[in-house]
């Protein structure tokens, strides 16, 4: 065992007796990061479309005192196109540091920043600081990672909890540590909060923790806790759908997504999302409060959630065979490897979409180096398991797997490691 497995702990189950060390290289990286975040932060355009209107729009509305809202004047319709969680975050931005999207895009860098570093800390548990080191170099320049900066959406702040997530779950002791279910399961509520496909989560657990060698009972009672304490969590948001509109909804959005999906394989797949995010009946020239408006009947809008539902299974109906097995097992691979950005900078696009295949590889490479371990790291499945599943049924936007694409780092550092000490020894024979 090395000095820098031994700084972080010897048991995977024990708390660390100190923080491992980032050493030179990791230490540049992490430097490198936030200049790389912050530069993008500042360069990114501060243009608003889409679902992008919905949170700082609904942002407004909360600090305004006005609710959970769109609604510029009274009475205030609540709005119900997607939960609260990240405009509540976004308000409490703008409450602290001014309305701007601007300053919105820097507090994304900061927490991707804290991302990397908390994939650091998962790595350095595991296998080591010094394969850490390199997990957190290419975290810190992965594309994917540093798009997301430059977006008014949760992806940065949905990364650095689910990191959060995992985290705390990897600290599970093999007996009793509620407290730390607790955490998870306060933390599971949180992600509800800003996306409710993480909700599913303690069904993976069921899996993972009796791979990592814990008793079923106790695995059980330990998913039944957190899904308990994230159900607690987002009842009140469930509780206030069923009192303004009498369903127990989630969010107005998911026929849009249902019908979204049977377009993922099709041509007009961007013209119909467009589409979607305006209002016809609008006489609004300006983009956005043509977006804004989009969102502010929700009545109406939950009426064509259940008119897209309608579509999308008249259109799944023409086609079984393509739309239950084809169009999932497609968008698997389109998940993980498309890197296409509507609108975001062509360098980020074609950057990220080069690499994708590489990191995949190096991923594979660093699976296979970890496979006697795979049982012991089981937690670092979840994500992708759990998210590939999810969206490979109903839809492929390949930013929705950005919290899942850590374990993807966490085994290509590994693999780049290895190849880096292979180099030295090959070097020092020589």
């Amino acid at each position: 065992m090395s000095a820098d497995t031994r700084r972080d702990g010897d048991s995977p189950d024990t708390p660390s007796l100190a923080p491992p060390s980032l050493g030179r290289l990791g230490l540049a990286a992490l430097v490198i990061g936030l200049l790389v975040r912050l530069a993008y932060a500042f360069a990114a355009d501060t243009t608003l479309w889409f679902d992008h209107v919905f949170n700082d729009a609904t942002a407004i509305g909360l600090l305004e005192g006005r609710g959970f809202t769109v609604s510029t004047e009274l009475p205030y319709a609540p709005a119900i196109f997607r939960t609260p969680g990240y405009p509540a975050f976004l308000a409490g931005v703008y409450g602290a540091l001014g309305h701007s999207v601007r300053v919105a895009y820097v507090v994304n860098a900061l927490l991707d920043t804290a991302s990397c570093w908390l994939l650091f800390r998962l790595a350095a548990r595991r296998v080591g600081a010094a394969p850490a080191r390199f997990v957190l170099l290419l975290a810190a320049t992965y594309p994917f990672f540093v798009h997301a900066v430059g977006s008014l959406s949760p992806e940065a702040l949905a990364t650095f909890l689910s990191l959060a997530l995992l985290w705390s779950i990897e600290r599970w002791p093999p007996e009793g540590g509620w407290k730390r279910v607790v955490l998870t399961g306060l933390l599971l509520g949180a992600l509800g909060w800003i996306k409710p496909v993480f909700l599913p989560l303690p069904a993976i657990l069921l899996v993972t923790e009796p791979m990592r060698g814990r008793a079923w009972r106790l695995s059980l009672a330990r998913a039944v806790a957190v899904g308990a304490l994230a159900l607690v969590a987002i009842t009140p948001w469930i509780a206030r759908n069923y009192s303004e509109f009498h369903r127990p909804v989630l969010a107005g959005e998911l026929g849009l997504v249902v019908w979204h999906g049977t377009y993922d394989f099709s041509d007009e797949r961007d013209t119909m999302i467009r589409t979607a995010f305006t209002d016809a009946k609008s006489s609004a020239n300006d983009p956005y409060e043509n977006a804004r408006q989009r969102f502010a009947y929700p009545e109406r809008e939950l009426d064509e959630s259940d008119r897209f539902i309608g579509l999308a299974f008249e259109r799944m109906a023409e086609r079984p065979l393509r739309s239950y097995v084809l169009d999932p097992l497609r968008r698997i691979p389109r998940l993980w490897v498309s890197m296409s950005y509507a609108l975001g900078p062509w360098w980020i696009g074609a950057g990220a979409a080069a690499a994708s295949i590489g990191y995949l590889l190096l991923g594979a490479i660093g699976l296979r180096l970890l496979w006697a371990r795979r049982r012991e790291l089981a937690a670092w499945w979840m994500l992708p398991v759990q998210l590939t599943l999810v969206y490979a049924a109903i839809h492929v936007e390949a930013r929705y797997t950005l919290p899942a694409r850590a374990s993807l780092l966490l085994l290509a550092g590994v693999a780049i490691h290895a190849g880096w000490e292979r180099f030295r020894a090959r070097g020092g024979a020589s």
